[in-house]
């Protein structure tokens, strides 16, 4: 079995490869996609209990990095760069997190992690999850929160 048989999801929209720039990244010749790795770790690590990622949940991805109601760009953990992602759906907020790769061999925005929780987020909250495990840093990272659906709309 092939883990990294890769699906793309999209390319990335013209806020997003706007927002990487402004910070230094070009993700302009990159894409989203997911790897049978992610759908396998998603499973594993968030597909039981109440908030379990189910199938239909993954139809949403598309919608989840075209319009986030907020975004995190460009963190940092370690010498990897990743980007999170966080949408209110259903009543549930949708977490996914991607990681930058620009390589000669991988040229992706590769899906990590993805799960799901009830309560809605504010910018700190989010920043709040994404730094919780004391090793990411999204001190040079860029900010988005959504204005009307559109991200891009405002920035910190």
């Amino acid at each position: 079995m092939d883990i990294f048989n890769k699906t793309v999801i999209d390319r990335p929209k013209t806020w997003l490869i706007e927002a990487a720039s402004s910070i230094g990244l070009d993700y302009s010749g990159l894409s989203h996609e997911v790897t049978r790795y992610f759908l396998e770790h998603v499973v594993k690590r968030h597909g039981e209990g109440d908030l379990a990622i189910a199938e239909k949940d993954y139809k949403k991805l598309p919608a989840i990095v075209k319009s986030p109601d907020l975004a995190i760009i460009g963190a940092a953990r370690g010498n990897k760069v990743f980007n999170a992602y966080a949408k209110r759906m259903d009543g549930e907020t949708f977490l996914y997190f991607d990681e930058v790769m620009d390589s000669k061999h991988n040229k992706a925005l590769r899906g990590s992690t993805f799960y799901k929780i009830k309560k809605q987020l504010d910018m700190d909250g989010f920043i709040g999850i994404v730094t919780m495990n004391g090793k990411s840093d999204v001190s040079r990272a860029k900010k988005i929160i959504a204005a009307g659906g559109h991200p891009g709309g405002e920035a910190r």
